[in-house]
């Protein structure tokens, strides 16, 4: 693929994961007053828990789905050799085998989650069959990811976050058709059935038709064990670093079911949307940047491979900013005007999201870097470890301190364990790990003072909606100076070079077809 192909490839994708996020915005907006004011606090918290143990069950993936792409990308430039159709197949097979297993599992765990989750016994059978319906959908989703892997090797994850961008849409529209005809919680589980079932036959036709699957009988060769070998092997090291990461984040609302009810579960689900948001915003810079620095990896071009690695580094860190500014200043007003002032914020809590938000960001990049190069034995420990001590740890600071506890826990563990360790890591793989600590100093600053200067601003009683607009004003203040501090000049120039193309291109499409 050509060096000029690759912005391209990396603008259209990162403006359809955009996109993909702006809907899931919009279906968050939606659905979480609207399951609130159907089910109640107590049947929401419930299903918010459903979720996270449906996603320790997807850990069973095994780091399949990253293995199989990951390989792929090393031949596809050859779609009709008997390798990139071995590898596809030996892909579906695993995917058939472990989206079965995720179901039955599922369905088993489901009679004991009750009791183990402490749920009220009003509920434990609701539970139980909500529990067998999400995980049999997702394990109908592992299946189908085995459609969609030569997406990500072609630079194609436009699609794919178009996709996604269908998925919520049509669940949302389930969403609301199961609450009018008084499915009541059992239509959080109906929402997911449109998407199961029409996504995997759009993405297989546009795969099809773009030639990304073989053509020739010769080139769908069986599986060899080899394969099976190399996939696995790449595959744990990826499932030690997904088990890690699901021990983080899906373990903080369990340890509150558990320790404090789910009443503070419902709050702390509906608090850490926007930041939830955020984390998808930022990982979706190296996720759609992935492709093309795999490219440059395999094509040994290592000069600009580490250069745009640096350089996605920052405009992570720089997003991450930017959100972060806005959950310091807004998500507090943004939580009581979502709930009808149902829910209550603490304002400190957003302070670590923020923070916590641009250690993630940065760690993740950190992370990817390694799978860019294919070896991902460095760090596969990382997240199990943090994970680890994070619920170690929260379980005594929840008991002691609530919410902010458990979140001051997360940040203190992932800034000790998980960034640190990346850093050593990288700086193995000869990354200039000197360039990217020190974007954590503008970072800091920004919100730092916009913490305090939020603080004062909320002695005045604007109103909530005052609040918010303010916030955008101050978000503005803090960009800018996070603009110029985060990112390069030869960045901020190819930035606006960037966009002055679009525009330019998209406004002389636009002026011919309006004469």
């Amino acid at each position: 693929m050509s060096s000029d192909s690759r912005p391209r490839n990396f603008i259209r994708a990162m403006g359809a994961g955009y996109l993909a996020i702006g809907v899931n915005i919009t279906y968050t907006a939606a659905s979480v007053p609207l399951a609130l004011h159907y089910l109640g606090k107590e049947q929401f918290g419930l299903w918010a828990l459903a979720q996270q143990i449906s996603g320790y069950l997807l850990l069973l993936d095994l780091g399949v789905s990253s293995a199989v792409c990951r390989f792929i990308a090393d031949h596809k430039k050859e779609v009709n050799s008997g390798e990139y159709g071995s590898l596809l197949l030996t892909g579906a097979v695993v995917f058939a085998a472990q989206g079965l297993l995720i179901a039955v599992l599922g369905a088993a765990f489901s009679f004991v989650a009750p009791t183990l989750f402490a749920v009220p016994s009003s509920l434990a059978k609701d539970f139980t069959n909500i529990l067998i319906a999400i995980t049999s959908l997702a394990g109908i989703s592992i299946f189908s990811r085995s459609f969609a892997t030569p997406l990500w090797p072609f630079q194609r994850m436009d699609f794919s976050y178009l996709m996604s961008a269908l998925s919520m849409l049509s669940g949302l529209i389930s969403l609301s058709i199961g609450f009018h005809f008084g499915f009541g919680v059992y239509s959080l589980a109906f929402s997911g059935v449109p998407a199961a079932l029409l996504v995997p036959v759009f993405t297989f036709s546009f795969c099809k038709s773009q030639g990304f699957y073989p053509k020739t009988r010769a080139g769908w060769l069986p599986p060899k064990a080899a394969d099976f070998r190399r996939v696995f092997a790449f595959g744990k090291d990826a499932a030690l670093m997904s088990l890690g990461s699901q021990m983080v984040n899906a373990s903080q609302i369990m340890i509150i079911s558990r320790f404090v009810g789910l009443d503070a579960a419902a709050t702390f689900s509906v608090g850490t949307k926007l930041y939830s948001l955020g984390q998808q915003l930022v990982a979706r810079i190296v996720g759609t940047a992935a492709p093309a620095l795999t490219e440059l990896f395999v094509g040994g071009e290592s000069s600009s491979f580490y250069a745009r690695f640096l350089d996605v580094v920052s405009i992570s860190a720089f997003i991450a900013t930017l959100i972060g500014s806005f959950l310091i200043c807004g998500n507090s007003a943004v939580v009581s005007i979502w709930t009808s002032e149902v829910v209550i914020w603490n304002p400190w809590a957003d302070l670590l999201l923020a923070v916590l938000l641009v250690a993630t960001a940065v760690t993740r990049c950190l992370n990817e870097l390694f799978v860019f190069r294919g070896n991902l034995k460095s760090v596969r420990y990382i997240y199990l470890i943090e994970g680890f001590f994070v619920i170690v740890i929260s379980i005594p600071a929840t008991l002691r301190f609530g919410l902010v506890g458990l979140l001051g826990t997360a940040l203190f563990v992932h800034l000790v364990v998980s960034l640190r360790f990346s850093l050593r890591a990288a700086k193995k793989a000869f990354v200039q790990t000197k360039a990217i600590t020190f974007l954590f100093i503008p970072s800091s600053l920004v919100f730092v003072f916009l913490f305090i200067f939020s603080r004062f601003w909320a002695t005045y009683s604007f109103g909530t909606w005052i609040t918010i607009l303010s916030s955008l004003i101050f978000v503005c203040v803090g960009g800018l100076f996070s603009w110029h501090s985060l990112l390069s000049r030869s960045l901020r120039t190819e930035t606006f070079e960037r966009i002055h193309s679009f525009i330019i291109s998209w406004g002389s499409i636009f002026f011919k077809a309006s004469r």
